[in-house]
């Protein structure tokens, strides 16, 4: 069978150049166009590349081909075909979401039945349940006999085989991917690696972000010809609390200084809202933090509901933690620029596209 893996390499600058493509990709238009007679959620396969004039021509499912500017058209999602055998107990997993079925990205399941294109899978969770489908029109799983870290968060299983390959980008092997993949199991945890000597070393990288307070405070330490001043040290404990219990407790001994406390709550805020003030540095107002989810922090407007989520390399993601384009992000949110509506139709476009997102789902 063939089904459809995403081309994640290419990021939403990429998109805009026709290079970029190779003949045979199959595209999903997020918003279609009316120019071109794409409609939304349609596929289309590229047959052939302009790369001189950044043209791309497309073949739609009804076989009529369309040229057009990638620059000039957003909301595009591409994918390679590939070659997959399936046969009936084989474990899958589904690649994107899908209401019709009641699917979400990463859900997982086991085949029952297989019929030429028709496949019946038994869902995995507590809930016993069968979905079925046509495999020659929703092409978006693969096996699932292995996933990745990230999109196992939230899984548990008895035993878990990694695999740490150190050879990888060493972005990619840190302490997060470390505590992820190894907590997922409730009995036992195997290693697998290409290199036992160097894997410890490679695992103890920390990727946590340096905030501009951490600089400064770098910045306004006493060199050495500068005098130092005695201050009395906060209690060693104090940054274990959360700070409304801190501000709860009696105030029978100083604790910690005013000045520490508000400092610690900038260090916070510096680093939770850099990801969307970098990704949207004028059309950010109004978005507070709600959670963070690995390098991925959640945002909510504090009036309309529209959700974002965005890590720090300004890469937007839908709720099942997959990487979308900038522009279907912000449809889905219903993000519209506060200088093109009034107050009251920024909230109603809000509101009708976020009734059912209520954050990253795991």
């Amino acid at each position: 069978m063939d089904v459809l893996t995403q081309r994640s390499e290419l990021t939403s600058v990429d998109r805009e150049w026709a290079a970029n493509y190779q003949q045979g990709d199959v595209l999903y238009y997020t918003r279609g166009s009316k120019e071109h007679g794409i409609e939304p959620r349609a596929y289309a396969t590229v047959a052939s590349i302009d790369a001189a004039a950044n043209r791309l021509t497309v073949a739609k499912d009804d076989g009529k081909q369309v040229t057009y500017d990638p620059e000039r058209l957003s909301g595009i999602t591409a994918y390679r075909e590939i070659s997959r055998d399936f046969a009936e107990g084989d474990r899958i997993q589904f690649t994107a979401a899908n209401r019709e079925l009641g699917v979400s990205n990463r859900d997982l399941g086991a085949i029952e039945r297989i019929d030429g294109t028709q496949i019946d899978v038994k869902m995995d969770g507590e809930k016993k349940r069968t979905v079925s489908f046509d495999a020659a029109q929703m092409r978006h799983f693969d096996h699932g006999y292995a996933v990745t870290s990230h999109s196992s968060q939230g899984l548990t299983t008895e035993l878990v085989l990694v695999n740490m390959d150190t050879n990888v980008h060493p972005e990619l092997i840190n302490t997060r991917f470390a505590y992820v993949s190894v907590s997922r199991a409730s009995e036992a945890a195997r290693i697998y690696t290409n290199d036992a000597g160097t894997l410890g070393e490679r695992l103890s990288a920390d990727v946590t972000k340096t905030s501009a307070v951490d600089l400064q405070q770098i910045h306004d330490q006493p060199t050495k010809n500068q005098p130092t001043q005695t201050q009395e040290p906060p209690m060693t404990n104090s940054r274990e609390h959360p700070l409304d219990d801190l501000r709860r407790q009696p105030p029978t001994e100083p604790m910690v200084s005013i000045p520490e406390i508000v400092r610690h709550e900038v260090e916070v805020d510096t680093r939770h809202y850099a990801p969307i003030e970098a990704a949207l540095p004028n059309e950010s107002s109004g978005y507070n933090w709600k959670r963070e989810t690995g390098d991925i922090e959640s945002y909510q407007h504090n009036q309309t509901g529209g959700w974002l989520h965005i890590d720090p390399q300004s890469q937007f993601y839908d709720r099942q933690v997959q990487p979308t384009t900038r522009e279907a992000a912000l449809e889905h949110a219903g993000h519209i620029p506060a200088h093109s509506v009034d107050d009251n139709t920024q909230m109603q476009s809000h509101n009708s596209s976020n009734n059912n997102d209520q954050g990253i789902s795991l």
